[in-house]
């Protein structure tokens, strides 16, 4: 599938996930308020920490190894399998059983099913099943647990068990759905021997991963309140945009991105990048419109006592969309040879986060004021690292003053007018900010090219 197609299928299928995911947290509060859905927010966390922590490296070795159609991954999968993801789960399933917390052993079954799902949609994706693996992995899932909520409420049966239980089923939906599609290597193809360094490479950096995605909503249950963190799992909703943004284009990217560096094609790796940063500000930029302009309006769609803290959203989502917009840095490193620089930005990052949160002890969301200087911190040295790899400013700070200008202008006009509850001015607003960026994709070469080569196919 031609690369550009393939992330714009990316984009409008995590588009329409985001919209459900939206939907199933604002279910969730409106159910069972701001502190059931911290609960919640909390055992989601461990399970996804435990994920990061422990397997997610893995997923990495089919996007760096499969993106060659000649090489095959089996025998390091079955060993792998064999000696560590069934030990370690059957240990921790063990130590559940013996503390008698049932719920825990839920969560052991959930990893499992977490890591089996996300293992065969990498693979489809690195193999070239694009469409197949995105609407497995973004719709189909989340689909199942917003139908299956949407039963909950209305039997009036809503709990923090069966959300949890709701959440496990909807990684089986994925297994179901990738079974009808099951990639099967050919005998032909070299096997490759993984060295255990690169493993622990991409390792230790999902592991950096969890400590910033998850540790604050974790730390803000453990030192504050059930409140607070559910507070900050709403909060999670921008994590999840950036997430929906840059998910789909990186997992399309970041396959060609490996393939391009192989095969020493830097020029044509520098124009697909920043293809990329245009293409994802069409997502940032409307982001930025709703989160930053209407913050209190957002809120009130989950809980209206959160709109006390639209501030904090604002702070929040702007520091979060700005260093997204930089593009899929981490995974580009990761898929050049530089782990290691990867690794030591993010665990810099993390440090200035748990400084902050130290700092800040005293504030009631000190962990979200850490989250975003571990943001800021972190953005400035990928953007450094980038430069420093092409050995040029890849995307000019003209150009990110260029792509955030509408958001800046919408922000100023909505402040000025005091029109942040007019539902009319988030649609005018919305439609400006995506058609300016629209109008700044289609200038793109790679886009053109593109454009021009389908054109001339549909016509002749």
């Amino acid at each position: 599938m031609n690369i550009v197609l393939a992330m714009l299928l990316g984009i409008g299928i995590k588009g329409i996930s985001a919209i459900v995911e939206i939907g199933i947290q604002i279910l969730m509060t409106r159910s069972i308020g701001v502190n059931g859905y911290g609960e919640y927010t909390f055992f989601v966390s461990l399970v996804e920490t435990a994920y990061f922590i422990l397997f997610s490296g893995s997923i990495k070795l089919n996007t760096f190894y499969l993106s060659s159609s000649e090489v095959s991954l089996k025998n390091f999968k079955r060993q792998y399998l064999k000696k560590f993801v069934l030990p370690i789960s059957i240990i921790m399933f063990s130590i559940a059983v013996l503390i008698q917390n049932f719920l825990y052993s839920v969560a052991v079954i959930i990893l499992l099913t977490y890591y089996f799902a996300f293992d065969k949609s990498s693979t489809l994706l690195s193999c070239g099943h694009q469409g197949i693996a995105l609407l497995g992995e973004y719709l189909m899932g989340r689909l199942s647990m917003l139908i299956g909520l949407i039963i909950l409420v209305e039997l009036n049966k809503v709990d923090i068990f069966l959300l949890c239980i709701l959440y496990g089923i909807q990684f089986i939906v994925m297994l179901i759905w990738f079974s009808r599609f099951e990639y099967k290597p050919a005998s032909c193809l070299k096997d490759i021997q993984v060295p255990v360094d690169k493993l622990i490479e991409f390792q230790k950096s999902d592991i950096a991963n969890a400590f910033i995605a998850y540790a604050p909503a974790i730390l803000q249950y453990i030192f504050c309140s059930a409140f607070t963190a559910g507070f900050t799992g709403i909060l999670g909703i921008i994590k999840k945009i950036i997430n929906f943004i840059a998910g789909p284009t990186a997992k399309v990217f970041l396959p060609e991105c490996s393939r391009l560096y192989k095969n020493g094609e830097l020029e044509k790796l520098k124009e697909t990048y920043i293809m990329i940063v245009k293409v994802q500000m069409l997502v940032i930029g409307s982001a930025g419109t709703l989160l930053i302009g209407f913050p209190k309006l957002v809120l009130g769609f989950f809980n209206s006592e959160l709109q006390q803290y639209s501030n904090l959203l604002v702070l929040v989502s702007f520091c979060l969309l700005l260093i997204a917009s930089v593009g899929p840095v981490t995974g580009f490193l990761q898929m050049t040879g530089n782990e290691v620089v990867c690794n030591r930005n993010q665990w810099i990052s993390i440090a200035v986060m748990f400084i902050v949160f130290f700092a800040m002890k005293n504030d009631e969301f000190f962990a979200v004021y850490g989250l975003c200087a571990q943001a800021i911190s972190e953005g400035i040295l990928k953007y450094y690292s980038l430069c420093k790899w092409f050995e040029d400013k890849i995307v000019s700070f003209s150009t990110y003053i260029l792509l955030w200008f509408p958001t800046m202008l919408i922000y100023s006009f909505i402040k000025i007018s005091n029109l942040e509850s007019s539902i009319y001015l988030v649609i005018i607003t919305l439609l400006f900010n995506f058609s300016f960026n629209i109008f700044i994709a289609l200038q793109d070469t790679i886009i053109k090219k593109y454009i021009e080569k389908y054109l001339v196919k549909n016509i002749a």
